[in-house]
Formats: C-alpha cells, structure tokens, sequence
C-alpha cells in the first residue's frame, strides 16, 4: 500500500496556471470567511472586518504561490518532472499549508494585538496540522488516479491504431553547432534525439543494432535541421521519430513512448505535447 506514494506524479511547473490556481484558491478563502464566518469570526467586533478576514486569502495566495512558484525557480534540479513521485507533492503542499499557517497567525496577532511568541505558534499550529493532513493526502491521492486512469485509458485505446511505417529514403544530415556536417543517416534509421548538456545524444539504427552519437549541438537548432512531418519535439529535451513509436503507456504524469525493437529506450512525452502527438500517432 505504501509504495503508491513512491509512484510518479504529476508536476505542475506551468508558472501562470498556477499563479491563476492559487489566485483562486485565495479568492475562495477571503468569500468563504467573509461569508460564513466560521472558526468564531462571527463574533469579532473590529473595523473593517471583511477587509481583516480577506488578508487569509491574500496570506493563502501568497504562501501556495511562493511554494508551487518561487521554489521550482530557486532549485530546478530538485523539480524534475521524470523524478517527481507522489510523496513529495504531498510534502510539498503540506510545506505550503505550514508557511500559510505562520503567515496567518503573524497576521492574525498583529493585526488583533495579540501576542505573538514561537511557542504560541507552535500551538496553533499543532492544532492545525493534523487537520490538514488527512484532505491533503486525500487529494493528492484523488489527482494521482484521476491522472493514472485517464491516461493509462486512453493509451490503451490509442495502441489500437499504431500500425507499422513504410520505410523512408530521405537521407538527414545532422551539422554541429559550427554548421559543419557531422552524421550522416537515413531518416529510417533515426529513433530519437536526446539533448544531453551542450551536447545532443543522436539514437539510430544500424544493422539492427542501436547505436548513440553524441553531437555538439542544442536540440533547438537539431529540430530546425529536421523538417519532416515524423521527426516532432514530445519533450524538452526529446526529438522522436514518429514512424518508430511501437506502444504508448501512461502514468499519473502523462504517457511513454516505447519502441518494438528494444525495451530499454522510453521517450516522456510532455503535457504540453501530448495531445498534438497522440493525435498524430491515432489519425496515421
């Protein structure tokens, strides 16, 4: 049961839908108190008191924001989406739940002239935390098979209709980043392209052998040497033949494409790229 935690998960890394997510999520929270009141607010008597309780829903922007936002920004190599497992979102949203807490009982007490010590903080928030735990892991739990199944269906139904390529003639000629000519192959031999630091790693076909060739090249200025219809960016950092695409497998995180010739090779495929390759892939 425990090992569904360390299973991939989706990342959201996209900066303005979540800047627009959580916008709304402090929306929700400043009209909530304002209109129901909950947790004995009805009962302050203070000036302006709908402008007091909006600042939770600023304090909640602010505090999902700079988690889901500022961090992914400070420490990219910690939020890599092929290495993003399910107990460390759950990780993640608590973190931004505890900084919303200390943002809340700081305003909270400065705004209403209470005291404010560490060991009252300590309090409140272990009165709050346990709370949160159980909807937290709820939720990430309910995003993480919403995601699994949906994606895991509709690979399956998309395997019905990959149906093998002809062979193609077209010779490509790969050029370093100096323009010079560097690798010479068949478009038929090309299973995918991979970008590797300053360099690109070439993956291809030859004598029903793969064989890698490491290029001194940005997979940006790759793709533009490439301009066929099979050769398509699935990822940041993939290139993939199209016409060698042997079955598609999804996760919580989006699909892998996998080859017939060899199960060692799997390509991500981006959410940002996959409806526009899986329709390729469904309508060839």
């Amino acid at each position: 049961m425990l090992s569904i935690f360390k299973q991939p998960a989706p990342l959201y890394l996209d900066w303005k839908k979540n800047l627009l997510r959580y916008f709304l999520v402090g929306c929700f929270i400043a009209f909530f108190l304002m209109f129901f009141q909950p947790f004995q607010t009805d009962r302050l008597n203070i000036p302006n008191k709908n402008l007091f309780l909006s600042g939770y829903g600023v304090i909640t922007f602010l505090g999902f924001s700079s988690t889901f936002i500022g961090l992914p920004k400070l420490f990219p190599t910690q939020f890599v989406e092929e290495k993003w497992i399910l107990w460390k979102q759950i990780l993640l949203t608590l973190f931004a739940l505890s900084l919303t807490f200390a943002g809340c009982y700081i305003y909270m007490n400065t705004s209403l002239n209470y005291s404010t010590s560490f060991k009252g903080f300590l309090g409140f928030y272990q009165l709050v935390l346990p709370i949160s735990i159980f909807p937290v892991v709820l939720i990430s739990l309910l995003d993480y098979i919403y995601h699994l199944k949906q994606n895991q269906n509709f690979a399956q139904n998309l395997n019905q209709h990959i149906v093998p390529k002809p062979q193609s003639t077209n010779e490509l000629k790969l050029k370093d980043e100096n323009g010079k000519e560097d690798l010479a192959i068949q478009l038929d031999q090309l299973i995918f392209i991979k970008a590797a630091n300053n360099y690109v790693e070439i993956n291809y076909l030859e004598e029903e052998k793969i064989k890698k060739y490491l290029l001194r090249n940005s997979i940006k200025n790759i793709e533009e040497q490439l301009p066929y219809p099979s050769i398509k960016r699935c990822h940041r950092s993939y290139l993939i033949n199209m016409d060698k695409a042997g079955r598609i497998t999804g996760n919580a995180q989006g699909y892998k494409i996998h080859f017939p010739f060899s199960a060692e090779f799997v390509v991500p495929v981006s959410r940002s790229k996959g409806k526009e390759l899986l329709a390729i892939l469904k309508n060839q």
